[in-house]
């Protein structure tokens, strides 16, 4: 049986990757990838390879291409390690040969694994059919406190939001919010804006605020689906701040909530501003509002 067609690509980054792993691991991976396709006992073919891919194939990054194509959603592999994408291949390999094993293949490998494992499965989620059913899992990863596991989960990672209740999904981003993790980076968050969500996210500018505390400055990408007036007025006077991140996050902010009441604001902005960054963030963000 041929591999799938996120398996197939995943092999052929690994083995074209600068350094490429040496030929015989490259050729271990596909080998067991394609036994996996063909039918081999899933845990017992599945399991030690998915310990060994680190050993075998190496930790760093994996080489950029173009997004996996999911069951549901597009899966770009930026951020991913080598030792990443050779798990997810294993993971499509072993869905096509034992669909029926599927489930207690994905449970076992997330349980037993150690965090790098654990990050194997989360980013292959969204690669696999019928992938909500592993909701209940993703959640219980989604409360970890080991930060590198968590951004498996919420960024660049299209699970949440195509299977994410909205209660779920607005704990996740928020603990994105709270964590550090970069909100830009979360997808779906234009297609999954919600009012309850802009409320927590203008709740917790508020806090930080009273507490003389700095806030992401992305943190607007939550608020400006479902931007109120007060809102947008915050983001408006944000564009004046002393720190220049925070004058940029405010820009990108009124791009994605695309106000007409901002562009004069903005404008006005761009005539005196002179850090870079915030410079290519108005303009980008005047392109993304209607005259």
């Amino acid at each position: 049986m041929s591999l799938p067609d996120p398996a197939r690509l995943l092999c052929d980054r690994i083995q074209r990757g600068q350094p490429p792993p040496a030929p015989e691991m490259a050729a271990w991976l596909r080998e067991t990838a394609q036994a996996l396709a063909a039918g081999a006992p899933a845990s017992a073919t599945c399991a030690p390879a998915f310990v060994a891919a680190g050993r075998r194939l190496g930790r760093g990054p994996l080489s950029a291409g173009e997004p996996l194509p999911g069951p549901d959603d597009p899966v770009p592999t930026d951020g991913w390690s080598v030792d990443d994408g050779g798990r997810a291949a294993l993971l499509v390999a072993a869905a096509a040969g034992s669909p029926a094993d599927l489930a207690d293949l994905v449970e076992e490998l997330y349980r037993q694994g150690d965090s790098r494992e654990k990050r194997g499965v989360l980013r292959g989620l969204a690669l696999l059919p019928d992938a909500g059913r592993f909701a209940r899992l993703a959640l219980d990863a989604g409360r970890t406190n080991e930060s590198d596991l968590f951004a498996s989960l919420a960024c660049g990672n299209p699970f949440p939001a195509r299977h994410y209740g909205e209660p779920e999904w607005n704990k996740l981003v928020m603990k994105a919010a709270f964590v550090g993790a970069p909100l830009s980076r979360i997808l779906g968050l234009e297609r999954r804006a919600n009012p309850e969500l802009a409320r927590m996210g203008m709740d917790y500018v508020s806090e930080q605020e009273a507490a003389g505390r700095r806030f992401p400055p992305d943190i607007w990408l939550l608020v400006a689906g479902q931007v109120t007036p007060a809102a947008l007025a915050r983001m408006i006077g944000y564009l004046n701040h002393s720190a220049a991140e925070l004058r940029r996050g405010a820009a990108l902010g009124l791009g994605r909530a695309g106000q007409p009441r901002a562009r004069p604001f903005l404008s006005e902005r761009a005539a005196i501003e002179q850090d870079g960054n915030v410079r290519a963030a108005i303009a980008q963000a005047l392109e993304e509002i209607p005259p």
